[in-house]
This record gives structure tokens, sequence and C-alpha cells, in this order.
């Protein structure tokens, strides 16, 4: 009798404790934040981890940005005054009606109540809203956020973190159901406004491109959008150098088309002389600011994450990481406007690119074919000697011409010696 008490206390405690703990389920299709993977984070906490605000749940009620929370109410309190109640009431409406599908979104379940859930998804949408407009109405010299370029910078990478997102589609409809007029600008229009530098260029989007939110849209900036079906992948396993393969004969070429940073090509260019042909690499340019690493951090960690089979951004540094062992490697490619940078010397690039890639799961590149084409060129002995001679004997006008009339004039004397053998003979 005991035993059997036991057993249905045990079995009550179970089914206690599976009402009090289990998570609702998610939907996996519709999930795109996540939190970062932890093997991840530890190569690089901090290019993961927001300064200044916190943005979603997943960095909520964090102390170390208390202070951007006030901030935030006082936006909220300035973007009320310029709406109707009407529009307000569509505002809440919105969150109210949409608060499924924004949980949804991530791929960690929120402790948070539907009230005070709503009202996080409010105050930080408002906030970014708010944010932007004020930035592109010319408000930044009275807002204090705006108004040093510190701040501003340090807030366009705390909006570009995985872990510090919210759906695009809860943006762009508030911002619509706000900002409602033929002169009235859109969120994509405001955005565009924000994160125009350098590094972080938003690209236009089109109604064949939706995006889920502002780092998926950083994302679609920067890679190839149209591959061509038939174009061969594979996993890059090795790759020499930038100046082992330098010295095999190979030039690098800045690429015009800078704003897909996916897009490297390999071409070859006819000489005079067909002997010595030469083979191009085409990579466009790539600007290190103080904020790059976080960006291209972030983007990866999304790949990983979201976009698995299309890590297109994980291979560009993969091949990156392969060209580049030490501050030779990019010495060449600073020297040939490939890279630029405010790091303080190569050596930190190198230094950079060689951990971007760490615990990046390898994936099939679109690059396989290229780095197929560029090993077998390293692996030709001739091109290696052609590039000495070239070097040597070829490397201006003056010494190659008079490189072949040395040649001409050696092959006219061993012509008439030889004609002069034969007379004797």
């Amino acid at each position: 009798m005991s035993a059997s008490l036991k057993l249905e206390d045990m079995v009550k405690e179970l089914r206690i404790d599976i009402d009090e703990n289990l998570e609702p389920e998610l939907d996996a299709r519709k999930c795109c934040i996540y939190r970062v993977p932890q093997d991840l984070r530890t190569v690089n906490e901090e290019a993961y981890t927001p300064q200044l605000v916190s943005i979603g749940p997943l960095h909520h009620g964090k102390k170390k940005l208390a202070n951007m929370e006030k901030t935030k109410i006082k936006y909220m309190k300035s973007f009320l005054e310029r709406i109707t109640t009407v529009k307000r009431d569509k505002i809440l409406n919105f969150i109210k009606d949409n608060e499924k599908n924004i949980r949804n979104c991530y791929a960690e379940t929120s402790k948070l109540g539907k009230v005070e859930y709503a009202m996080m998804i409010l105050y930080d949408a408002i906030f970014i809203i708010e944010l932007f407009y004020r930035d592109d109405n010319f408000f930044c010299k009275s807002d204090l956020l705006l108004s040093t370029a510190r701040v501003k910078a340090s807030l366009r990478r705390d909006f570009l973190l995985l872990e510090n997102q919210l759906p695009y589609f809860v943006l762009k409809e508030i911002c619509e159901l706000a900002l409602v007029g033929p002169k009235m600008p859109t969120f994509t229009y405001l955005s565009h406004s924000f994160f125009n530098t350098p590094t972080s260029n938003l690209g236009r989007l089109t109604p064949q491109v939706a995006v889920k939110h502002l780092l998926d849209w950083q994302r679609t900036s920067i890679v190839e959008r149209n591959q061509k079906s038939e174009q061969v992948k594979g996993m890059i396993r090795y790759l020499p150098c930038a100046m082992k393969l330098h010295e095999s004969g190979l030039k690098f070429k800045r690429l015009k088309e800078e704003h897909i940073l996916t897009n490297i090509r390999l071409k070859t260019r006819n000489q005079r002389v067909p002997w010595f042909e030469v083979h191009e690499m085409q990579i466009p340019h790539l600007k290190l600011l103080g904020h790059t690493e976080s960006l291209l951090r972030n983007i990866m960690a999304l790949e990983q994450c979201h976009y698995p089979d299309d890590t297109q951004v994980c291979n560009y540094i993969r091949l990156m990481d392969y060209l580049i062992d030490t501050e030779k490697d990019v010495d060449l490619l600073v020297e040939n406007g490939i890279i630029s940078h405010e790091m303080g010397d190569n050596t930190s690039v190198a230094n950079m690119f060689n951990k971007l890639s760490q615990f990046i799961s390898p994936s099939k590149s679109s690059h396989f074919e290229i780095c197929k084409k560029l090993r077998e060129h390293y692996k030709n002995p001739w091109n290696k000697k052609k590039t000495t001679l070239k070097r040597v004997y070829f490397n201006n006008l003056w010494r190659g011409t008079a490189t072949l009339a040395a040649v001409i004039l050696l092959l006219l004397t061993i012509i008439q010696t030889t004609c002069s053998i034969l007379q004797f003979v």
C-alpha cells in the first residue's frame, strides 16, 4: 500500500513539474532571432552584447542598459504627442493582435506576461522609429543621442546585433500606422538615412526581397542575391595564402562592384607575350572600422542559426582567412586596395581574420571552383618560374627589350658559330 502511494505521489509531482516548467512550443518556421551559440560567444563576447540599449526580450531588464529605458519613455511621450489617439489605438491593437506572432520570431521563450511583453515591444519599436525620425529631421542638434558621433555609432552597432532585434514587420507596420501621408517618410527611407555609413549601408529592398529584421537586411545588402543555379558548390579544405599565390604569379585587384561583398571573381588577362598571361583574383573592397568585426560576427551567427544552407558571409570570411595568414598577406591586400582599415596596424587585421572563423561550421561554398583553380595554379611549377623570370628580366619595357635583344644576339652567335663549324667539316 505504501509503495502504491509513493508511486502516485511521484506521478503527481511529475505532472506538476511539467505543468509549471514546460515552455510553450514555438513555431520554428517563423523563428528568426536567436541567442548566439555559446562557442561563438566565448571567442569575443563583447561583439554580441549591446552596450547602450536593449531591443527585444533577450536583453530586457539588464541593469547595465537601464539608463536608456528612461530615454525610451521620453521618446514615447514625444511620439504620442505627434500622433492622434486613433493612430495610437491602432498601434496598440496591432501589438496586441500580433503578440503570438512576435513571440514566435524568437528562439527563446520570454517569461514576460502578455501586457508586459506587449509594452516592451511597443517601447522598443517606438524608440527605434522615433530615433530614426529625429535623425532624418535634423533634430540631432538638440538630441543628446544623435549629437555625438560616437554615441550614434554605438547605437548603430547595437541595432545590428543578432540578440538585439525586433521583427521587421513590427517596425514597418507601426511606422506606416503612425506616419501616414504622401510627404511622410517610410520606415525603409528612415532606415537608409540612419545607416548610411561605409560599413552598415543598407541596400534597396524590392518586393522580391523579404527581410526578417535589421541585421537580416544588412546581410542581404552584402551577399550575392541571384546566384546561378548551375554554379558548382563544394567544401573548401585548403587554399595557399595571398603571398604564396602572388609568388606563383596571381595578381590581386579591387573589384568595382564592392557593395556585394561575396562577389569574388577569377579572371585571365592576355598579355602581348601569350606565355605571360596574368591570372587575376578580383575581390570587392572591405573597409574595416571600429564596429566591423561585431557586424561580421553577428551576420555569421545569423547564418549559422537561420541560413545553414546559405552561409555566404561565413564562406567569404573563411576564404579571406585562407588568404590571410600573416601581416605580409594583409600588406599585399592593402597595397592592392582590397582592404582598408582603421585598426592601427596590419597585424591586428590578420589576427582578426584568423579568429573570425573559429567554431563556424564549414559548408559548401560558391567559391569552390575559384579555389580549385587557384590551387591548380599554385601547384604548377611553371607559374612560379614564369613569375621569377618576368620579375627579373621583364619587369619593365627597357629591361624586357634588353633581355630580348640579348636572347636574339645569343641565338645569332650560336647560329654563326654553328655555320662556321659546318664549313670546316
